[in-house]
């Protein structure tokens, strides 16, 4: 019985803090992210301030608990995924072994803006979102495609610094686009990550052709 009373006291106790949450990730696409008061999201949550500070002490610690939460979860996927990689070739027999299909590691960049999409929207907000968690995203997104590119059998050139960085913006961007967009001729996640594909399989045919004209 009171194991039962206890979970219950847990569910409303989840469901608060999701609408907490909520409430003040649909206040960023309206404010900056640090401008935004207890007051006014206890009015939007529907909340008393009393219970706002039951689970917070202020803004920047629902801030980090969201944010915090989000790249644990980001970077344990990734890591798993890097845990299992394409057969590994060498840069000189791209034309027989070079995989063109998307990887698993492109893929689920979107998959999981998608689980997240109010989240991702307005944290990657340009105007109302926390930079700094754009930085710590962007160091964990860097980590995955440097796995990505070793997995190709791409060297660690001088090319490689620039391959990562635009990679990397692109990502953001095409995310942000697609999800900000709401027409029906919009892409879907599918046609841009193919489209951030051409970029990856470009680079391992650059590299390649690079090194067969050099011998």
């Amino acid at each position: 019985m009171n194991e039962m009373i206890s979970n219950a006291k847990g569910s409303k106790s989840e469901q608060t803090r999701k609408r907490i949450e909520l409430a003040y990730l649909n206040l960023i696409f309206e404010k900056r992210w640090d401008r935004i008061t207890v007051k006014e999201l206890c009015s939007r949550a529907n909340i008393t301030r009393g219970t706002f500070y039951q689970y917070y002490g202020d803004i920047y610690e629902l801030m980090e608990q969201i944010q915090g939460s989000i790249l644990q979860e980001m970077s344990q996927k990734y890591k798993e995924l890097s845990g299992n990689p394409r057969p590994a070739f060498r840069i000189e027999e791209f034309i027989e072994k070079y995989d063109v299909e998307p990887p698993p590691l492109l893929l689920f960049w979107f998959d999981f803006c998608r689980n997240h999409k109010t989240a991702m929207e307005a944290l990657l907000d340009p105007h109302n979102g926390d930079p700094y968690f754009v930085k710590k995203l962007k160091s964990i997104l860097n980590e995955y495609i440097e796995a990505m590119m070793d997995n190709d059998g791409l060297p660690r050139d001088e090319l490689r610094g620039y391959f990562v960085k635009i990679v990397a913006e692109l990502h953001f961007l095409s995310a942000r686009l697609w999800l900000e967009s709401e027409e029906e001729s919009a892409l879907s996640a599918d046609e841009v990550v193919n489209l951030l594909n051409t970029m990856r399989v470009g680079a391992g045919y650059m590299t390649y052709k690079k090194m067969i004209s050099t011998r």
